[in-house]
């Protein structure tokens, strides 16, 4: 519990939530699942007798999609990045399915970019910069250099086929009740002919465990095309809304599994995790 300052909103941008980490537990499924079904009986709690939408959304699911489909990695992760930004993820998506223009590079450069030279590349840079007295500490490194110039040479040269379009939006339009999300799912799989069976079995343990752990399965919507707009989540999202305030949600939380990395952990620790709006759940109790 306690004060935190996230976005403007009236009355104050500083305002209380509560919530639950759950850190450092290798088991995916059960956690994740135990994590959406507290939020659930924290909100019950409050508003016993309140008309609840609970969404659910997986970027691990999306992420798997984009590499079954043969996309590269600098626009897997740049899609990535788009998850649950769903007028950004069109921009991008349009983007992709149109020619860009190539990075403006001498013909040696060019081409060991092309080829993803990145030593050889990098060691280019630096010759060029030491010869035009460049210092290295004036900016970024010639390695730093190399490994962006070959990332946006990969971005410009990969172009969306139409197959990969037509799969994306098929992915992207699905929302189902997650007691049937894992068969429909395995349908989208088979049809458009990609491999997901390790990322469809994790989803599926954890539908299993959700109602196992006693949330009606047909109450939870699964939206392929929802996430949170926080940039550190790596699977598992979700959202408990009143459907008079789709807007602002009762409680959102998930898995966030590079979190503590960034924050300085020297190891990968599990995490998922949720917050409540206490003044939205006052004001719905």
């Amino acid at each position: 519990l306690g004060e935190v300052f996230r976005q403007r909103r009236v009355g104050g941008s500083e305002f209380f939530q509560a919530g639950i980490e759950d850190l450092g537990d290798p088991d995916v499924a059960t956690t994740d699942a135990r994590s959406l079904v507290e939020a659930v009986a924290m909100v019950r709690l409050a508003a016993p007798e309140a008309e609840l939408e609970i969404l659910l959304g997986d970027q691990t699911v999306f992420e798997a999609v984009l590499k079954a489909l043969g996309l590269p990695r600098g626009w897997r992760m740049r899609l990535a990045r788009t998850f649950g930004n769903a007028a950004l993820l069109k921009e991008t998506l349009t983007e992709l399915s149109s020619e860009r223009p190539m990075p403006n590079l001498a013909a040696d450069l060019a081409k060991l970019a092309a080829k993803g030279e990145a030593a050889k590349l990098a060691k280019a840079i630096a010759d060029e910069m030491a010869a035009k007295s460049l210092p290295a500490h004036a900016g970024r490194s010639p390695e730093e250099i190399a490994e962006r110039l070959i990332e946006k040479t990969e971005l410009a040269s990969v172009r969306l086929t139409k197959r990969q379009f037509a799969a994306l939006t098929e992915f992207l339009s699905i929302r189902e009740p997650l007691a049937t999300a894992s068969d429909h799912l395995a349908k989208f799989a088979a049809k458009v002919d990609v491999a997901l069976d390790l990322a469809l079995a994790d989803f599926a343990t954890r539908a299993q465990e959700i109602a196992r752990l006693g949330v009606d399965t047909d109450e939870v919507i699964y939206d392929a095309a929802f996430g949170r707009p926080l940039d550190y989540y790596t699977g598992l999202v979700f959202e408990i809304r009143s459907p008079q305030s789709v807007s602002n949600p009762l409680a959102g939380g998930g898995r966030y599994d590079r979190l503590l990395t960034l924050l300085g952990a020297d190891r990968p620790i599990p995490g998922v995790g949720f917050s409540l709006w206490l003044d939205r759940l006052e004001a719905l109790s």
